[in-house]
């Protein structure tokens, strides 16, 4: 349903997923460049253009990033490197694809009680 709504063939969605992995990865060189923005080694400029080159942005959006990264610093990691860390926690505990109503039960157990990053590694 969603596919022809947005104009999409649906024959193409397993492509549409794989591109979507694709820039999945492709967002961690995000964290890099706000690295080097908030450290000092880069200036806005050169990180639009790392954005543009290394996360296959368009320039407006690469901007939009910078401004968001000068906001927000290093919080800008949570998208991904959070996103894996929680993934990772709950996998440990049973919840997977081959078990999907556990992987929901360990992931409302850990909104229900909200921990410290370091808490996710254990």
């Amino acid at each position: 349903m969603l596919f022809p709504a947005a104009g999409i063939d649906p024959a193409r969605a397993d492509e549409y997923y794989a591109v979507q992995d694709i820039l999945k990865e492709l967002s961690f060189a995000g964290n890099e460049a706000a690295r080097r923005l908030i450290n000092g080694e880069i200036d806005e400029a050169a990180a639009q253009e790392y954005l543009e080159k290394y996360t296959v942005v368009d320039p407006a959006r690469a901007k939009q990033r910078v401004q968001f990264i000068k906001r927000y610093r290093s919080y800008v990691i949570n998208y991904n490197v959070g996103e894996e860390m929680v993934r990772h926690y709950i996998e440990q505990r049973g919840g997977s694809d081959a078990d999907p109503e556990k992987r929901w039960r360990e992931f409302e157990t850990l909104l229900a009680s909200p921990r410290l990053p370091e808490a996710l590694t254990q």
